[in-house]
């Protein structure tokens, strides 16, 4: 081996010396990262594990205990404010005048599928000449308290609202719930009438039918029933 020979040999030595170093501190590197990271990774892992087995225990600890208290005091704040929601319409109808809380009482116990006249429904909440009041309630009242105003009629079972301020809607809502019409646009009222609870007058605290003043002395149902498509609701 000559002198040129040595010295490269010499060289690929160091040369694989230095690079077994290089991967030696590498990999060294690469360890004590894994290291320093693996407990961190691993932490919420374990924490996740816990919160599995106390859910399904029903054993939270604290942490546990923590979690399921959140949840109920959310549940309490909804229903809480679900209570006060309830509690202010509660508190609105009972400041309401007495015929007025009947005929929003009768009307919201008109079922599906049934009808009743602006007349029958004064009549059953304690004013029989009421009619013309029933509409002003209707008009004024039904979106706020969420009443069924498609299923009060005139009193020959027709709809008297005008196409356009609402009686189209008012007939296709009717005939989705069952209700069907005869050729003149009537309903049947033998049929699909549907006869008040007096138990839902006197909850109200209305007045009995032939007293009156629980209306404001209202001209009689029939007129009133005639004049019953003046606005939409």
């Amino acid at each position: 081996m000559n002198d040129r020979e040595k010295l490269r040999a010499e060289f690929d030595a160091e040369f694989l010396r230095d690079l077994a170093a290089a991967e030696a501190r590498q990999e060294a590197e690469r360890q004590q990262a894994g290291k320093a990271s693996r407990p961190a990774a691993e932490k919420p892992t374990r924490q996740r594990a816990a919160a599995e087995t106390a859910a399904a225990t029903g054993d939270g600890g604290e942490d546990g205990g923590a979690a399921a208290q959140a949840e109920t005091a959310g549940e309490d704040r909804g229903a809480a404010a679900g209570e006060k929601s309830q509690s202010s319409e509660e508190d609105e109808l009972a400041g309401l005048a007495p015929f007025t809380r009947a005929v929003v009482a009768t009307i919201r116990a008109i079922p599906a599928g049934r009808v009743m006249s602006y007349g029958q429904v004064a009549a059953a909440s304690g004013s029989p000449r009421g009619a013309r009041q029933v509409v002003r309630i209707l008009h004024t009242l039904s979106r706020k308290y969420a009443l069924p105003w498609h299923r009060v009629v005139n009193i020959r079972g027709e709809i008297a609202l005008d196409e356009d301020g609402g009686g189209s809607e008012q007939q296709l809502r009717l005939e989705a719930e069952g209700v069907e019409f005869g050729l003149a646009g009537r309903i049947d009222l033998s049929r699909y009438r549907h006869e008040a609870d007096p138990g839902v007058r006197e909850e109200s605290g209305a007045k009995k039918p032939g007293d009156d003043s629980a209306s404001g002395g209202v001209s009689d149902s029939r007129g009133g029933e005639q004049q019953a498509g003046s606005g939409k609701r």
